[in-house]
């Protein structure tokens, strides 16, 4: 009688294996995965937004046994492991692209979101109140404005920028973040005091209030004496526009003396033709003071017992009549008038 073929038994104990393993694990509630994850969405909650804004990342995953969520921007990558779905919340500071990556053991599946960091702009105008052009500056919102190449001024030094005209509160470049058109203002202080010493080595008596104009902001007087015996010169003789008495008319005056009287080694003539070595500079453009710039000088110095100044009569550059002209006692600081021919101290000025 014909019976049931013999099976190798070893076939027989793997396939009784096989069985015995599906029924066990479908037992247990766990069915092998044979498809690859699925992402079922990826989403934020805005893909634009504004410099200090954040948004919320949300994905839902399908057949996924680890899931990874990368961010991407100019400064780095960085990595996570996330849940299989679930949000995360993130305050980039520039455009990024966030990646989901959803894995398995049949495979991987990937999805993208960028997020866009919309920038604001702000104008930064340097104001630089009489002094040369600053260019304005384009900076990001929260950004730190870049420091200027300092502007110039004749007459003064910068002391920096300030958030207002009148330059109370200094702009702190490393500091100051820029959230609005701003501008800033330069503050200038004089190079020169009064009773400071000149670049020629003498004193500063005269400082401009409204500062350089016509040509100067300050006057300094010469070091030392330049005669203490000169006559204005020219008895009898009217120069013409050499009258001026004013701060600002010594060197007219002297121009006019000069173009005017003839001899030499007049008061005038002595500090037209002065050259004063200084440090490595010569400077010849002396002139004889007029009547109210000496009397600065008898105020601003010699009150102060500075200047080396006599206790005696100096002689300024304004005429008063053809046969007199305009001095100082230095003792007292009366101004009066003197016969031309009289000799008396000279101490020339100069203007910058």
């Amino acid at each position: 009688m014909k019976g049931i073929p013999k099976i190798n038994r070893k076939y027989l104990l793997l396939f009784f294996f096989l069985i015995s393993s599906t029924l066990i694990l479908s037992c247990n509630g766990v069915t092998p995965n044979t498809n690859p994850p699925t992402i079922n969405s990826f989403t934020a909650s805005s893909t634009v937004i504004t410099q200090g804004g954040s948004v919320t990342l949300n994905w839902e995953t399908t057949g996924a046994t680890t899931v990874y969520l990368k961010q991407q921007c100019e400064s780095g990558v960085l990595i996570d492991t996330v849940g299989i779905s679930g949000y995360e919340t993130f305050s980039p500071f520039e455009t990024t692209t966030y990646t989901l990556t959803a894995n398995n053991n049949t495979g991987t599946v990937t999805a993208t979101v960028q997020v866009i960091l919309s920038i604001t702009n702000h104008t930064v105008t340097f104001d630089s109140q009489g002094g040369s052009t600053v260019s304005s500056q384009t900076v990001e919102e929260g950004g730190l404005v870049i420091k200027p190449t300092a502007p110039t001024k004749q007459g003064y030094t910068l002391r920096g920028w300030y958030k207002e005209s009148g330059c109370k509160s200094a702009w702190e470049f490393a500091s100051d973040t820029v959230t609005a058109d701003v501008t800033l203002y330069a503050k200038w202080t004089p190079l020169y005091a009064l009773r400071d010493t000149g670049p020629a080595g003498g004193l500063i008596f005269y400082v401009k209030a409204g500062g350089y104009s016509d040509g100067w902001m300050y006057l300094e007087a010469a070091p030392s004496d330049q005669s203490t015996s000169a006559e204005w010169g020219c008895f009898g003789i009217w120069i013409s526009d050499a009258d001026g008495t004013a701060v600002g008319t010594g060197e007219q005056n002297t121009i006019e003396i000069e173009a005017g009287c003839t001899i030499a080694g007049t008061a005038a003539d002595i500090c037209a033709n002065l050259t004063i070595i200084h440090g490595w500079s010569g400077y010849d453009d002396w002139f004889l003071p007029s009547k109210d710039e000496l009397n600065l000088m008898y105020k601003n110095l010699k009150v102060a017992d500075i200047g080396d100044f006599a206790d005696g009569n100096y002689w300024s550059s304004s005429e008063y009549f053809s046969n007199v002209a305009w001095s100082q006692y230095f003792t007292s600081g009366d101004q009066y008038v003197n016969f031309k021919f009289l000799v008396i101290r000279v101490r020339a000025v100069r203007a910058f």
